[in-house]
């Protein structure tokens, strides 16, 4: 393992054999006792976007640190800050009772997000968008709609996420810290809070979640949406064109190709263009 664009020496750790979690793009393993490993999978590229953030939020208070850049058996790496808390989605699984403390906290967390400017050098949310929307095999009236309806709506120049939720959400003491920046954007705030309403809303747990959790989350998510909606609401300055984000964010999500989504997805899409 070589150091990267960080130009420091290597941290010296060692990287712990079975990953401590795993998605499509990447891989993360313990790396010595207070930092983590995160490599990307070959053709995926959002460890440039992943790092860039990091840099961008060190000081805010809302993000793990970004240690170092490394080369890992061939694969880019990035040497991330190690934090002890569990995410926010395993704690409402424990504790379905503070669902609507964990709202209010998800809400404050991403207006802090929200506030920072985004680097220069991320991807702007709306071509990204518009990407998203063309790979969705939509039918045509409706990719006409959510095109004609992207078309209409503002650039920004403020951090999204693109994938905020209470998964990715840490939690230490009084400490939240947002992880997963690989798909981050330069965008307006509406357009990443419509994504978070439709995942909080809509979104089907992986095929990995047991029986139990996903009785859970059923039970607790409309609660959990309306106590993050109603704080972000009451604390942002006044929000424009929702009801528009969320009808593209709809269309964006259906290119992800989840099967068990799409026939509520279509249908909600339906509705939201008449």
């Amino acid at each position: 393992m070589t150091p990267n664009s960080l130009g420091g020496p290597s941290l010296g750790g060692s990287v712990g054999g079975k990953p401590l979690g795993e998605g499509r793009e990447a891989v993360v393993f313990a790396y010595g006792d207070n930092a983590v490993l995160k490599v990307y999978r070959p053709g995926f590229g959002g460890h440039r976007t992943e790092a860039a953030v990091l840099r961008t939020l060190d000081g805010h208070g809302v993000a793990p640190k970004l240690l170092d850049m490394v080369d890992h058996d061939g694969l880019p790496g990035l040497v991330i800050e190690r934090l002890a808390g569990p995410d926010m989605l395993t704690l409402l699984q424990r504790q379905p009772w503070r669902v609507l403390a964990f709202g209010r906290r998800l809400a404050e967390t991403h207006l802090s997000v929200h506030s920072v400017s985004a680097p220069s050098t991320l991807a702007d949310l709306r071509p990204a968008l518009a990407t998203r929307i063309a790979e969705a095999e939509l039918p045509r009236h409706l990719l006409d709609f959510a095109t004609h309806t992207l078309d209409g709506l503002p650039d920004g120049d403020r951090l999204c996420h693109g994938d905020y939720h209470p998964g990715n959400v840490l939690l230490t003491g009084d400490q939240a810290a947002v992880i997963d920046w690989g798909g981050a954007t330069r965008g307006v705030p509406e357009a990443d809070y419509a994504r978070t309403l439709l995942l909080l809303r809509w979104a089907d747990p992986l095929p990995s979640t047991p029986p139990l959790a996903r009785a859970a989350i059923a039970a607790g998510r409309s609660l959990l949406a309306r106590a993050y909606a109603r704080t972000y609401r009451r604390s942002a300055p006044p929000l424009r064109e929702v009801q528009p984000w969320l009808a593209v964010q709809v269309a964006a999500r259906l290119s992800e190709g989840i099967p068990s989504e799409r026939a509520m997805l279509l249908a909600r899409l339906q509705r939201l263009a008449h």
